[in-house]
């Protein structure tokens, strides 16, 4: 008979241990194992296990009933194989499906929490068997379905996951925006950019034809496979849809730019100052572009523009700044930039001396354009006519924070703390000064007063910041317990917060314990980002303490790959860790040398290469 699917959300505080089904039908049936007390242990406990289970299906308690249902054959193994699968009982639930199993091996139901259960545990490819059982046996339930395309999704199947993600949505209505949305994304990530758009197309038809979920979605297939004139026709048509939103515009003008086409961009940009003359954002924003493009006039007139609508609008942040960072970043060499920009806004303080955004910016271009003294006795100047002003204070904190002037930092920090007490950006400054102090037990107590302040404001973001920062301490203060413990107060919290999640699974690893809960962290991670090459990492090196090493190998090479020239030696030592544990000591050493060449490495790795052997 078809079984009713239960589902259970469990938090990530719970400790799962490695079940005996993982030893027995992967370890032993690899020909490189070798027998062992823990593998006969194993053997002996699943045979009790099973035992168990058998017992449960004698025929003096068939027929009986369970809440008035009267059970049919061997409906009880079934249900109390359930029943432990919902209470984390693993070890036992698995005994108990394989024991189904082998009654009617045409059950669907079975081989999905079969592939759950193994799937927990990581075993990629026992999940996809599994998991395909279950959907060729009821091709018409949708969680089955969604479970085994989420799988092949993570095994990069992309193309066969999409078509499984389209037939929920065409099968189940009230699945069809998040099944579509899936199998547009999963073929695009496949190279198949027609089909991806022509899904939202379907989609859309069913919506408002301007809906701006759906449009956004196609303008990014569009951006990311680099059809810039279907992109531009999308943007346009939200620009149209949403007048009031300058981003439409102002990503019409970076289109442009990306096809480069100038004269275009160009126009664009008048049609982006016209149509919002009074939005700062938007004002430097065209500061920007016309400083790109070294257009001298069109920078002192847009300069002016800008820092008339920052004071009538009192802007707090200068965004003008952020225009002139990126201008700095993408030319380092052109230093004149700066001494222009400071000579245009000191005429303007000039002309009119009330404008505090003009004399914030002042400083700002001294402070960072090399004249330190000027910017600094600036500020000082400023804050002692207005004390109260915040955005005053925070520049010379970033100052001397950026020169590694930590005492006078902390300095001014605790002069703030008396006028704004309830600044959260002040102890986490604090706590950031301590960590590259390396002075982790005050970080913590800096990130104590912060969590206190981020929770009594409900500030989530800034509440989650303080708690990886706490776990992350303890961690270094080597208070294991504490930093766990924060770490799955943290993910009730938010679930999905990727570096408590790789964080945590790592320094798990790091310490060999619960490997098999911490890879089930990591795995969250790869499922949310799978091309990060920290996350891949992280995933590949709980394999590796796993002994899991042909395993750790795909994932290790897979973060050489996405990192590209950026690669990190911490990402190379361990792939040659891999690679001598799989046998290939010369392809190590090769690795290992490389790394240590670069000056970088572990405490062991000159060690490792000496002795050509394994140090951890």
């Amino acid at each position: 008979m078809q079984k009713t699917i239960y589902h259970k959300i469990t938090g990530y505080g719970s400790v799962f241990t490695l079940p005996y089904f993982a030893l027995l039908f992967f370890l032993l049936s690899s020909t490189a194992c070798r027998q062992s007390k823990k593998v006969a242990k194993a053997k002996a406990n699943y045979a009790n296990l099973q035992n168990e289970v058998k017992g449960q299906n004698q025929p003096e308690i068939k027929g009986a009933a369970i809440n008035g249902y009267v059970l049919q054959n061997n409906d009880r193994v079934f249900f109390n194989a359930l029943k432990n699968y919902v209470t984390n009982s693993f070890d036992t639930a698995f005994v108990g499906f394989n024991y189904y199993n082998s009654l009617d091996s045409a059950d669907a139901t079975t081989y999905y929490y079969l592939a759950q259960i193994k799937g927990r545990y990581n075993y990629l490819k026992e999940t996809l068997k599994d998991a395909q059982k279950s959907v060729a046996l009821s091709p018409d339930n949708k969680w089955m379905k969604s479970f085994y395309a989420g799988i092949l999704a993570f095994n990069e199947q992309y193309d066969s996951a999409a078509h499984l993600f389209l037939d929920i949505g065409r099968t189940n209505p009230g699945d069809r925006e998040n099944s579509y949305m899936a199998a547009s994304r999963l073929l695009q990530k496949a190279g198949k950019t027609e089909a991806s758009i022509a899904i939202l197309d379907s989609l859309l038809s069913y919506h408002s034809p301007d809906n701006e979920e759906i449009l956004q979605e196609k303008q990014a297939v569009y951006l990311k496979s680099g059809k810039m004139e279907e992109a531009l026709k999308v943007t346009r048509q939200l620009a149209a849809a949403y007048p009031l939103s300058p981003e439409y515009l102002v990503q019409i003008v970076e289109i442009y730019e990306l096809d480069n086409e100038p004269v275009k961009s160009a126009e664009a940009v008048k049609i982006l100052g016209n149509q919002f003359p009074k939005n700062e954002d938007v004002a430097s924003y065209i500061f920007g572009y016309h400083l790109k493009k070294r257009n001298v006039d069109a920078v002192a007139e847009k300069l002016k523009d800008y820092l008339e609508t920052a004071e009538s609008s009192q802007e707090k942040d200068l965004s003008i700044l952020s225009q002139i960072g990126n201008y700095m970043s993408a030319n380092r060499g052109d230093t004149s930039v700066l001494s222009y920009l400071s000579e245009l806004t000191e005429q303007i303080t000039k002309d009119k001396p009330n404008n505090l955004s003009a004399r914030r910016l002042l400083a700002s271009l001294n402070l960072y354009g090399g004249k330190e003294v000027q910017g600094v006795a600036m500020f000082q100047s400023l804050i002692k006519q207005h004390p109260q002003n915040y955005t005053l204070w925070m520049p010379l904190v970033e100052h001397y924070m950026y020169a590694a002037k930590y005492d006078t930092a902390m300095q001014v920090l605790n002069r703030m703390e008396k006028i704004f007490p309830d600044s959260i950006d002040i102890p986490v400054n604090k706590m950031l000064i301590s960590e590259w102090e390396k002075n982790y037990k005050a970080g913590l107590e800096y990130g104590f007063i912060g969590l206190d302040l981020a929770q009594k404001q409900k500030s989530k973001e800034k509440e989650i910041l303080f708690y990886n920062s706490i776990a992350h301490y303890y961690h270094e203060l080597d208070k294991h317990k504490e930093s766990d413990s924060v770490y799955d107060a943290l993910l009730v919290k938010d679930p999905e917060n990727v570096m408590a999640l790789n964080n945590y699974a790592y320094f798990l690893s790091e310490r060999g314990e619960r490997l098999d809960f911490a890879l089930n962290l990591s795995k969250k991670t790869l499922e949310m980002d799978f091309n990060n090459s920290n996350n891949l990492d992280t995933y590949g090196w709980i394999l590796y303490k796993m002994r899991r090493y042909e395993d750790a190998k795909f994932y290790l090479e897979k973060a050489v790959t996405v990192s590209g020239d950026q690669v990190s030696v911490v990402i190379l030592e361990h792939l040659g860790d891999i690679e001598f544990r799989l046998g290939n000591e010369d392809k190590a050493l090769k690795i290992w040398k490389a790394v240590d060449e670069s000056g970088q490495g572990s405490s062991f790795l000159k060690q490792k290469i000496k002795d050509r052997n394994i140090y951890e």
